[in-house]
């Protein structure tokens, strides 16, 4: 049975089945060859690595998203906050903007404040 070299293309009969090289001088070329592949492979990540902290300042998927409702904002905010606290049994204080999330009002007066400072 004959196989084809992977490295000259020539025709050879091999001593195993699983022989893929005709000679000795073929054996230390695709060995040169794969080892070659291999070290690519491994410098490859760490090149990547450098691009992205290079250009950390290009990415724009780490901003924060705006806020377009600020309302609906605030008052999911303490609702989730007093939802915390009504299943820890724990009454905190919570400060935003200066303003105490207990307050009837608190949404409005959060909107005022943001308003005044622009």
């Amino acid at each position: 049975m004959k196989k084809i070299c992977v490295i000259c293309q020539k025709e050879f009969v091999p001593e195993t089945n699983r022989s893929i090289y005709c000679s000795e001088e073929c054996r230390k070329q695709g060995r040169l060859k794969t080892q070659r592949e291999l070290m690519k492979k491994k410098r490859q990540p760490k090149n990547v690595e450098k691009t992205d902290s290079q250009n950390a300042n290009l990415d724009s998927g780490n901003r924060p998203k705006k806020k377009r409702n600020l309302l609906q904002h605030y008052q999911k905010l303490k609702k989730d906050l007093l939802a915390n606290e009504e299943q820890f049994g724990f009454k905190g204080l919570y400060l935003v903007e200066g303003i105490d999330i207990h307050e009837e009002n608190f949404e409005q007066l959060i909107i005022e404040k943001i308003k005044e400072r622009k």
